[in-house]
């Protein structure tokens, strides 16, 4: 056999073998998809062993917390009157009666006009009260302190009844209480007692601010006439006879408001060791007393002129000097238990000791007051300082 011959006898199989064998080798290549161009990571390298890092879901959000609800407000509430008498009240007072001229004042001016739906029949005889409050004429008349209509009170459902003190108000309080209406006592008969029942007032018809306005006033003004006739020496004091509401011989004693309005504007009352309500004197203990001024009440029916001129008071040096006056004021006292009566203090301190008060515009004072507690200036409702 030639070598060529046995040449393709070796090939032949060779050539078979190779054919069989392509198909396999491009199976088992793996070759790359056409486009990637990445290296894969060779098996036993270190990336291919690193197991796959899976990512924790979020924790899903706690629900919010529900709101806490709103506690209850009570229904009602108890407050100390100034006669020591716990009353129950409503949470929210609308509805207010006042039974006497300075109760109703004192509402006023602590910011409860608009609660007032009765009302007693000397407050709507006012001419104060009727040019600041033209309303006041058309609300129900309750009585006075003669004699209260107790079933008119009822009649116009009050959340409270602000009543004066004393034995007579007893079974007025009783009767309403019986029907389920509050009756709150006040008792305005001193400086503090004055602040107090304005401040309870402001407390009851949730009229706190213009309440606080009042007392501020009271606290700014008392001080001031503290500081400018306060520290007149006691032996320079003048000497003070208030005529009251009987005549030219009654005055006031130490237990009345108008005690304190003598003392406050820098004076000596001459009665102060008399007791009980406006108090009968003679002629010769006003003459004993011998007062250097003399100040008359609006309501004690008698004039300034009757005064200077009555025989029994010649020698008084009151009289001799010509020092007697009106308390002011002719459209409304301002010498009773109520708001305005620190306006009496000033006008009085301006009366005994105007060197002293020389730079204290009364007038105006007295204007931005009335403008401030009442809502009108007193210029604006016609008054003048010398009525």
């Amino acid at each position: 056999m030639s070598l060529r011959f046995r040449k393709v006898r070796i090939l032949v199989p060779i050539l078979v073998l190779l054919m069989l064998a392509l198909p396999l080798l491009a199976a088992c290549g793996g070759s790359q998809p056409a486009g990637n161009t990445d290296a894969q990571p060779q098996s036993g390298s270190p990336a291919a062993q690193a197991p796959v890092q899976q990512e924790e879901p979020a924790p899903a959000a706690e629900p919010e917390p529900e709101p806490e609800p709103e506690p209850a407000q009570p229904a009602t509430r108890t407050i100390t009157d100034q006669a020591g008498r716990t009353v129950t009240l409503s949470a929210e007072v609308d509805r207010v009666v006042t039974t006497w001229r300075p109760g109703t004042l004192l509402v006023i001016s602590a910011g409860g006009r608009d609660k007032i739906v009765g009302v007693d029949s000397s407050s709507q005889r006012s001419e104060f009260l009727t040019a600041v409050f033209p309303g006041i004429l058309d609300l129900p008349g309750v009585g006075n302190k003669k004699g209260l209509n107790v079933e008119q009170i009822v009649a116009v459902k009050p959340d409270v009844v602000f009543i004066w003190h004393g034995a007579d108000t007893e079974p007025v309080i009783q009767q309403l209480e019986s029907q389920g209406i509050p009756a709150f006592v006040l008792i305005p008969e001193s400086l503090d007692q004055m602040k107090e029942a304005v401040s309870l007032i402001g407390e009851i018809l949730g009229t706190e601010e213009q309440a606080q306005k009042m007392i501020q006033y009271y606290d700014d003004t008392l001080a001031m006439l503290a500081e400018k006739v306060g520290s007149i020496p006691e032996a320079e004091k003048l000497r003070v006879y208030m005529v009251g509401s009987s005549g030219v011989f009654s005055t006031v004693p130490g237990t009345m408001y108008q005690h304190f309005i003598i003392e406050s504007a820098g004076g000596i009352n001459v009665g102060a060791e008399l007791q009980g309500g406006f108090s009968d004197v003679s002629a010769e203990q006003v003459v004993a007393w011998n007062p250097d001024v003399i100040v008359a009440v609006q309501y004690c029916d008698c004039t300034v002129d009757e005064i200077l001129s009555n025989p029994q008071l010649q020698t008084v040096k009151a009289v001799q000097d010509g020092r007697v006056y009106m308390f002011p004021h002719s459209m409304d006292p301002w010498d009773y238990p109520e708001p305005r009566s620190i306006l009496g203090m000033l006008w009085l301190a301006h009366t005994l000791y105007p060197e002293q008060m020389a730079d204290v515009d009364l007038l105006a004072e007295v204007d931005e007051f009335h403008a401030t507690f009442f809502g009108k200036s007193f210029t604006e409702l016609g008054g003048t300082l010398d009525d």
